[in-house]
């Protein structure tokens, strides 16, 4: 019983994972047409007027149709089940000046450049991958129910089988319906079996190419980033102290990650050619150099796999680059004609263009391993076959022409490296002098505290400290209050100083070791001071547990709580009860502290200028709790609730 119920629930599984698989692809070719459609027509008037500026209007409504396609892609992807984070754009802004500003915006290019370039294509070919595969698995299983229907016709599929493999002319019995019927039916058993793993393999190349081209990259640079700068030491241009890449301009803003970056363009534009290699030089290997259908098929191919596996690994890049060069050479050897030979146009093209993506992605001993391997493969390869004059006048043309483009890739690179330097020292640079400006600033509140504050402490502090001498008729009672002023006074310079050093330190500073932090065990001491100035207070304290469980800015946050509403209710309420309840439960700490009203005659509530509160406000949502004061019936209440953990 357990084994059924397993077995159905795979089976369960297998058939919505080939559903979410034709969910995704079969969608995907609509939408990408209907964007395909609009967006070129668009873009092309856009261009053609834009002489007569109606083009400028019209771009910015391109970008933004691009980017609704692209957005559409992104939650087909999601949907599907990939992780690909939402897109960030610029905050849009009023008037013509916002619309004009959309032409800066590198990630709606790129969303442009992948609906009209890449994806078209790429669903095209997955749709009707889908839709052959699956119509073939259907049409043979159920062969036997309609090609009965069908008109006879002189070669038929087991025919045409058994000539390409024997070699020999097919009996008649192939043009028997039932072995006709049980041909198909295999036929379509096999390819039923195999479209789960067909159609799987299509969403992911989909999925793929979509997450390449329209992912983000993380703060610090995405893997382009990290696979170039890898070996670079730290504090080389280009990375921070620990060796980390930095994003240029347009790649941070303001520690937020961005969606668009230098690998996005090299995977849009190593797809675009390798569908471009693949569209035109199949048939051109086929047509024009005589090379069979199938062997120009496997070798157009093997040019654009390496167009874009050279975007992340180089070296298999290479690899199949030249693989794909020198089976050129030796399929069109004696079929060529008077067309260029050893390196036809197309794969001069694509040569070229490799060696641009690894000259502006890699260091430039990779760019030149790019250009040196195929040439020099080709070369030996032409030379085993005979090389005359023409084959040597178009080696040298795509050594020149590649060669150029490799030092115009490397020298792009580092003039990008360098501008890339220029603005992170810019960068550091604005960053030390805010960093000064505050420091500045923070040394002058340290000043004022230290002048005004902490002296005025000093003095009460020797005042209290001195009473009993300078005055001894005092009593008991009257000695004791000014024992505990004096230590409340001390208590006071201590935190001050703690406060100053943290003022006056830097980030890298450490500065003077600091006092504790008081805790929530703290809160009862705190309480038992405050009653010695008059004040009325009740506490109730339930289910707290130790401060060492609590986090220390948990503790830390309740007690500066309790004692600033404990001080405004001294100042406010002189007389009043106050009543201090700190409970905990239901993964929460609960403080209250309510005060009635003030009930010493003579005696006015003290001016206060609302910032103890609003501190209380900024130290409980940091925390991610939550807090409300305001006035009540019979006085005042502040209540908090802080998170435990």
């Amino acid at each position: 019983m357990v084994n059924h119920s397993s077995g159905s629930t795979r089976r369960s599984a297998r058939l919505h994972r080939l559903g979410r698989d034709y969910a995704l692809i079969m969608p995907g070719f609509l939408l990408s047409l209907l964007a395909f459609v609009v967006l070129v027509p668009l873009l092309a008037l856009s261009i053609g007027t834009f002489v007569v500026w109606i083009g400028a209007l019209l771009l910015p409504l391109t970008l933004r149709t691009a980017s609704a396609a692209a957005q559409l892609s992104r939650a087909r992807v999601r949907a599907w089940g990939a992780d690909l984070p939402p897109a960030h754009y610029a905050s849009p802004s009023p008037g013509l000046r916002g619309q004009l500003l959309l032409l800066a915006e590198p990630r709606r290019w790129a969303d442009l450049a992948f609906e009209t370039l890449i994806a078209f294509p790429l669903r095209t070919v997955t749709a009707v991958l889908a839709i052959t595969w699956t119509a073939v698995a259907l049409g043979g299983v159920t062969y036997a129910a309609w090609g009965v229907f069908l008109p006879p016709h002189e070669q038929t599929f087991p025919g045409i089988a058994i000539e390409a493999a024997t070699g020999a002319e097919a009996g008649t019995y192939t043009h028997s319906h039932l072995v006709n019927a049980g041909f198909n039916f295999v036929v379509g058993v096999v390819f039923l079996l195999l479209l789960p793993a067909v159609l799987r393999g299509l969403a992911r190349l989909d999925v793929l190419v979509t997450t390449a081209a329209l992912g983000q990259v993380a703060p610090g640079g995405g893997a382009d980033a990290s696979s170039e700068l890898s070996a670079a030491p730290a504090g080389a241009p280009g990375t921070s102290a620990g060796g980390a890449p930095q994003t240029s301009a347009g790649g941070l803003a303001a520690g937020r990650p961005v969606s668009w970056s230098a690998e996005n363009w090299a995977w849009i534009a190593a797809a675009f050619v390798a569908v471009v290699a693949l569209a035109v030089g199949w048939p051109v290997l086929a047509a024009l150099y005589g090379v069979h259908v199938a062997i120009a098929m496997v070798i157009a191919a093997g040019q654009a796999v390496a167009v874009v596996l050279v975007v992340r690994w180089p070296a298999a890049g290479i690899a199949v680059q030249t693989a794909a060069a020198v089976a050129t050479v030796l399929a069109s050897a004696s079929t060529h004609a008077a067309w260029p030979w050893p390196w036809p146009v197309m794969a001069l093209l694509v040569q070229a263009v490799l060696v641009l993506i690894v000259a502006l992605r890699r260091h430039w001993l990779w760019a030149a391993a790019a250009w040196a391997a195929p040439q020099a493969a080709v070369a030996l390869a032409a030379a085993g076959v005979g090389v005359d004059g023409a084959a040597g006048a178009s080696m040298i043309v795509s050594a020149s022409v590649s060669a150029a483009i490799l030092a115009g890739g490397v020298l792009g690179r580092q003039w990008l490296a360098n501008r890339g330097a220029l603005r992170e020292e810019r960068r550091t640079s604005a960053g030390l002098s805010a960093q000064r400006r505050e420091l500045e600033e923070r040394n002058r509140i340290a000043r004022e505290l230290h002048d005004v504050v902490a002296h005025s402490m000093s003095v009460i502090s020797v005042q209290a400290t001195t009473a009993k001498y300078r005055f001894p008729e005092l009593g008991d009672d009257a000695e004791r209050e000014f024992a505990s002023i004096a230590g409340s006074s001390r208590q006071a310079l201590a935190e001050m100083r703690g406060l100053l050093t943290l003022l006056r330190s830097t980030d890298e500073d450490h500065g003077a070791p600091l006092a504790p932090q008081p805790t929530i065990a703290e809160i009862p001491a705190l309480v038992a001071a405050t009653r010695r100035s008059g004040l009325r207070i009740a506490l109730v304290v339930e289910g707290v547990p130790d401060a060492s469980a609590l986090a220390p800015a948990v503790g830390l946050t309740a007690y500066r709580m309790v004692q600033e509403s404990l001080s405004n209710a001294m100042r406010h309420a002189p007389g009043a009860e106050v009543s201090v309840s700190v409970r905990a439960g239901a993964g929460a700490l609960e403080i209250d502290v309510v005060n009635g009203a003030a009930t010493t005659s003579g005696q006015h509530a003290a001016p206060g200028s609302g910032l103890g509160l609003a501190g209380v406000r900024e130290r409980v949502e940091a925390l991610g709790g939550t807090v409300a004061f305001g006035p009540t019936a019979e006085g005042f209440a502040v209540r908090a609730r802080l998170p435990l953990g």
